[in-house]
């Protein structure tokens, strides 16, 4: 499938997933106010990654352990498919689409802007599925994503104090709730990627700020 940007595109196509790759990510020794997190959240036409598509995509960076809002961003991304019953979840409907940013162009601007950046999401599994086969659909391969998971972060946290967990627990709401945060529009790429960025802040606090990237990882499995 051909896509207009691909006239003029940043990189060569086979050289942005290489250049991602070729960035060292901070090792695990570095202190969490040296590492730098991209927060990420999509939504979705369905769970599927291979046959579901993207239809918007939020990030917040977070540098120092302080969230940047100022480079936050936004997007409605073209789909293949109609949005079908998923737009009563996320509230995006296929004629807002047509103006959307192709998802080539989508996941170009988030190698080459984000390449060293540790990336974050609740319920990563589903995000990185989405978008490693985002990246194999654009460019032939993906890197192999990884992610600090705020829902198995929160759910370790919870175990060692001996809850009962269920699964309504460990939804982004309620782990906002818990933490005292404020309450997010839910299903808004944007807003879901700052309440995570909020969350992620809230448990590095309560285990300790001079944690490491290491401690952290460890905590997200």
């Amino acid at each position: 499938m051909m896509f207009g940007w691909f006239k003029n595109p940043p990189l060569p196509m086979n050289e942005i997933v290489r250049n991602y790759e070729n960035t060292p990510q901070p090792s695990p020794k570095t202190a969490l106010s040296e590492v730098n997190f991209l927060v990420l959240d999509l939504e979705l036409t369905g769970l599927d990654a291979k046959k579901d598509h993207i239809v918007s995509a939020g990030w917040v960076p977070i540098r120092h352990q302080e969230i940047m809002l100022g480079d936050s961003a936004h997007y409605l991304v073209k789909s293949p498919i109609g949005v079908g019953q998923s737009a009563v979840i996320h509230g995006v409907h296929d004629h807002q689409l047509k103006t959307g940013m192709e998802l080539c162009e989508l996941m170009a601007m988030l190698l080459q802007s984000y390449p060293g950046y540790v990336l974050v999401a609740h319920h990563a599994q589903m995000d990185l599925a989405f978008l490693t086969m985002a990246c194999e659909r654009c460019f032939g391969r993906s890197p192999k994503f990884k992610a600090i998971d705020t829902l198995k972060i929160e759910w370790q946290r919870l175990h060692n104090k001996g809850k009962v967990l269920t699964r309504d627990m460990l939804r982004l709401s309620s782990c906002l709730e818990r933490h005292k945060l404020p309450k997010a529009p839910q299903h808004h790429a944007l807003a879901d990627a700052f309440a995570c960025a909020q969350l992620l802040l809230s448990q590095i606090r309560q285990h300790s700020s001079s944690m490491t990237l290491g401690e952290l990882q460890n905590l997200s499995r």
